[in-house]
């Protein structure tokens, strides 16, 4: 079968390569294999509604052909689906364990490390506030100061 079509048969060493060059390649592929399996899908429904619309009225050979054809878009149709479901559980799975060596990272590292990191975090934030408050106060004392010197007086 897939010697009889060459692009396929051009295609499947990249489809390998893809495949085993790493996870962010992987899950894009199986993104890939998903929009095309929806496609398929569709064609594979499109196919049984017309084959169930031969069976009213139809002769008998046309209405045998029709079964078999929605039979065999139906069986389609399941493969599709399982497959579906078998890329849905790769996904989930890449994903848990991209958490889980994420997790194992921070376990792993120097809790003196991650000490300095937080207090570093914390002063940051100590700084911004500390900033925005100043700012405030500047333009609080700006606003008094030119009261001042448009003679309004001071404030009450």
């Amino acid at each position: 079968m897939l010697e009889s079509d060459p692009d396929a048969v051009e295609a499947l060493p990249d489809v390998i390569e893809v495949k085993a060059a790493g996870a962010g390649d992987l899950e894009t592929l199986l993104s890939e294999f998903t929009a095309e399996m929806r496609a398929q899908f569709d064609l594979f429904r499109r196919l049984r509604a017309g084959a169930e619309s031969l069976l009213d009225g139809a002769d008998e050979g046309l209405a045998k052909q029709a079964r078999a054809d929605i039979k065999a878009a139906t069986d389609a149709i399941a493969l599709i689906v399982r497959t579906l479901e078998k890329i849905d559980a790769l996904l989930r799975q890449l994903e848990r364990d991209r958490l889980d060596a994420e997790e194992r990272l921070l376990e792993a590292r120097d809790p003196e490390v991650l000490r300095r990191e937080v207090e570093a975090l914390i002063a940051a934030r100590i700084e911004a506030e500390l900033a925005r408050r100043l700012d405030a106060a500047v333009a609080a004392r700006l606003a008094e100061v030119s009261g001042l010197a448009e003679g309004r007086g001071p404030p009450l």
